[in-house]
């Protein structure tokens, strides 16, 4: 005769309930059928060619039970593992968590870092790293959590290396069970923002040459950066209106100086969370 068990795949939360049903094709009406467990259990179903147990507060990681019917003199046993799966709170520290990510220039390269607290089997988990709509990063742990293993935490790491199209996106951070856990999906995005190019200090002519009461323009500049530079000009601490070209790379300012003698100047250019100054002297001179 045959005997086979309901679920195929009996999954169940740490500490909780599972009904399992033996199913027979014994034709002996007074067959017996049950499970042989260290856990407490009950009868449900005692009928012809079914029985049907509930196993009560399973705490044992990855346990195996076994099932069985007698019919007649035969004997037929099933071992049945079952998958003891652990439920972690979501939410503000819940299960899963990626480190923050600092302020990034292009080129530069940062280890993300994703944990997941409280799963249960570790082997059923799969981490997905995900910048943007790209997958970056997939990893499992197929030796991860045994017979007797709680629930514990795991660290996914990925080293990131920052593009100027990377600015503004999400890193993304999902803990997916295989097929035969019952949880959804859990992602947290952090941003990569911002990402920034800024490769070489402002230009700024060193010494610039006025006469007193007279108009001279000063031209800071710089090359190609990310993203589009916010510059300031500033004479004897006094911000001057700037004009910036077309292209973002320049700012110019006009410079009046009412006396003669040496004054300083300043540009300050900011790219992102990045800030650089050059300083020049204005010397002025009178007829």
């Amino acid at each position: 005769f045959e005997l086979w068990v309901e679920p195929p795949v009996p999954v169940v939360a740490h500490g909780g309930s599972l009904r399992l049903t033996l199913r027979t094709t014994c034709s002996d009406p007074s067959a017996l059928g049950d499970v042989e467990t260290s856990f407490l259990k009950r009868l449900v179903t005692a009928a012809p060619g079914v029985t049907v147990v509930e196993l009560l507060n399973v705490t044992e990681w990855d346990a195996s039970v076994l099932c069985f019917y007698n019919c007649g003199l035969r004997r037929k046993l099933v071992a049945t593992q079952l998958v003891v799966y652990s439920e972690a709170p979501w939410g503000e520290g819940g299960l899963v968590t990626l480190e923050p990510v600092p302020p990034l220039a292009v080129g530069e390269s940062h280890e993300l870092r994703c944990s997941v607290a409280g799963a249960a089997p570790a082997r059923n988990l799969t981490v997905t790293l995900r910048l943007g709509g790209e997958v970056a990063h997939v990893e499992t742990f197929p030796r991860g959590g045994g017979r007797g293993t709680p629930a514990g935490t795991v660290t996914v790491t990925w080293r990131v290396r920052a593009r100027r199209r990377d600015a503004g996106r999400n890193a993304t951070g999902t803990e997916r069970p295989r097929p035969g856990v019952p949880s959804d999906n859990q992602f947290i995005p952090m941003s990569l923002s911002p990402v920034t190019e800024f490769p070489a200090d402002p230009e700024l002519e060193p010494h610039v040459y006025a006469e007193a009461g007279e108009a001279v323009t000063v031209t800071c500049a710089v090359g190609d950066v990310f993203p589009a530079a916010r510059f300031e000009l500033a004479l004897a601490n006094r911000t001057l209106p700037v004009t910036v070209s077309r292209d973002g790379h320049r700012a110019t300012a006009e410079v009046t100086p009412s006396q003669a003698g040496d004054v300083g100047l300043v540009c300050t250019v900011t790219v992102g969370p990045a800030r650089r100054r050059k300083e020049a002297t204005v010397h002025v001179y009178s007829e």
